[in-house]
């Protein structure tokens, strides 16, 4: 063997024991990427389960916390029932509900007994402004039948029985029948009916609003008087 074949034969089995080289680091490589890929994939599924899991938990304290207030207002309410029960002796359904809701939202029985008593006898009425109101009936439903005060915070029908010279274009009724008034405010409604002239009250926190209801000057109309009063 010459010098040439002694030299192409180590050249050879160097060139081998590089590519050995190289297949060991391509494989080494691979298989610390494919961990690193797989890796991420797992990290990345663990972090969106906690994700989720602590959302689901959020919206469940989130449902207990609403479910717990509820129960809170039940209770206070039903806490409060029993009180008006002792309090009222009648069997008024409305003054019942609004006594109840007040003393569930912390107001003392105490407070509210002698905001009743008051209620009896306003003071400082102011009045504010005065209106002329046309009264709806079956035969005769115009827009005058609707006035609001207070920019649309209080807001007035009126409507009564149709009198024997009553037509459809132009408001009349029977004056010596019951007339129901229908008065929408902030905080709900409320429906009173009596023979004119007569009174309303509405509550409010330190005064009252009082209307009175007599018949306009108008034919077909009803007049109300708006004036505020102080309760104490």
């Amino acid at each position: 063997m010459d010098f040439f074949e002694t030299r192409e034969r180590y050249r050879r089995r160097e060139m081998k024991s590089y590519i050995s080289l190289m297949l060991r680091v391509l494989v080494v490589g691979g298989v610390l990427w494919l961990g690193w890929v797989w890796g991420h994939a797992e990290t990345g599924s663990l972090r969106a389960e906690a994700e989720r899991a602590l959302y689901e938990n959020n919206q469940r304290i989130s449902e207990l916390s609403t479910e717990v207030q509820t129960l809170k207002l039940e209770l206070a309410e039903a806490q409060a029932k029993n009180k008006v029960d002792d309090l009222a002796e009648d069997n008024d359904a409305e003054l019942k509900a609004l006594v109840t809701k007040k003393i569930a939202r912390g107001v003392a029985p105490a407070q509210i007994l002698q905001a009743i008593q008051e209620l009896g006898r306003p003071t400082n009425c102011r009045e504010l402004e005065t209106r002329n109101i046309a009264v709806a009936t079956p035969l005769y439903g115009g827009p005058e039948s609707k006035v609001s005060f207070f920019d649309g915070g209080l807001n007035l029908h009126v409507e009564g029985e149709a009198d024997k010279k009553s037509a459809r274009e132009l408001p009349s009724f029977d004056p010596k029948l019951p007339v129901q008034v229908r008065m929408a405010f902030l905080n709900g409604q409320k429906i009173i009916s009596g023979t004119l002239p007569f009174d309303a009250v509405i509550p409010a926190e330190d005064w009252v609003i009082r209307l009175k209801f007599e018949k306009s000057d108008l034919h077909g109309y009803v007049a109300s008087h708006l004036s505020s009063c102080t309760l104490r």
